[in-house]
């Protein structure tokens, strides 16, 4: 009886070891995200874009045109503005626009692209430097960080060097 008596137990401690083990990390789930949210990161402006200057309203959708972003010593990636167009399905078949990208009234680049039906197609497009300050390129979709025609979502992302 004895046997019998301590083998219920053990079992019983087993499942209770395996229930606790189980329920902890959603106990402790909302401490960790608490704790992630006020230890101040974010996400680093390589990836991000930055943080938007201005946004110009287009007929049918809008540009929003991002701060310049440097990259930190280490990072290998060049200079940038960020130039986004949404909603991408109000954007017309072929895209040429002049942008001012410093806010001083000049148009600063000529971007042109084409926007595939397929939404997953790859795209490629071509930046035009009008101004010294910029870098041109033409047929580029995603080959490097600073330099990108790239369709995300509803939104084309195009990033234009900075020299």
């Amino acid at each position: 009886m004895r046997a019998r008596i301590l083998s219920i137990l053990a079992y019983t401690g087993a499942g209770l070891t395996l229930l606790i083990a189980v329920c902890v990390p959603f106990v402790l789930i909302g401490g960790f995200s608490s704790v992630v949210a006020h230890a101040g990161l974010h996400i680093d402006a390589t990836y991000s874009g930055g943080t938007i200057a201005r946004t110009i309203q287009r007929e049918g959708y809008r540009i929003e045109v991002y701060q310049p972003v440097r990259p930190r010593m280490l990072e290998r990636t060049g200079p940038f503005v960020q130039i986004v167009f949404e909603p991408a399905d109000a954007l017309p078949r072929e895209v040429n626009d002049e942008i001012d990208l410093d806010g001083d009234g000049r148009p600063d680049v000529g971007v042109s692209f084409s926007v595939p039906a397929d939404a997953s197609a790859k795209m490629h497009g071509d930046v035009t430097a009008l101004n010294a300050s910029y870098g041109s390129f033409s047929n580029v979709s995603d080959e490097s960080f600073s330099r990108m025609v790239v369709r995300t979502g509803n939104k084309v992302v195009v990033r234009v060097p900075v020299r």
